[in-house]
């Protein structure tokens, strides 16, 4: 993705963070997910800080799962309003990206037919 398309992100998340929305991003655009999960954030965005509450609340068992670090970090970062429309913004922007290197694919496996065929 260029960096002229990359969203800018907020100010008070960390490199660590930043980092952990990016893996999550890419993962959710190569499942095929965006539209889901931009429907998802967007139809929670009023909910955001009590939903990071929740997270607290669940973490103990949580962490029997996933890894504790990024847990806490993604708990931390989506109690700010702002993250969620960060987020949205970068799986758009990733989604993006994605469609137009598709497309470029497409296309040069066409020209490389015309150029075989005699």
């Amino acid at each position: 993705m260029s960096e002229s398309a990359r969203p800018t992100p907020p100010d008070y998340l960390t490199p660590e963070q930043l980092a952990l929305f990016d893996r999550l991003s890419e993962r959710v655009v190569k499942l095929r997910l965006t539209m889901p999960a931009v429907l998802f954030l967007e139809s929670t965005r009023p909910l955001n800080f009590i939903g990071s509450q929740v997270m607290v609340f669940f973490a103990p068992m949580v962490h029997a799962l996933f890894a504790a670090r990024e847990y806490n970090l993604l708990q931390q970062a989506l109690e700010r309003r702002e993250t969620i429309g960060f987020l949205v913004d970068l799986l758009e922007a990733k989604e993006q990206a994605e469609q137009e290197r598709e497309r470029s694919e497409r296309q040069a496996k066409k020209a490389a037919k015309r150029k075989k065929r005699p």
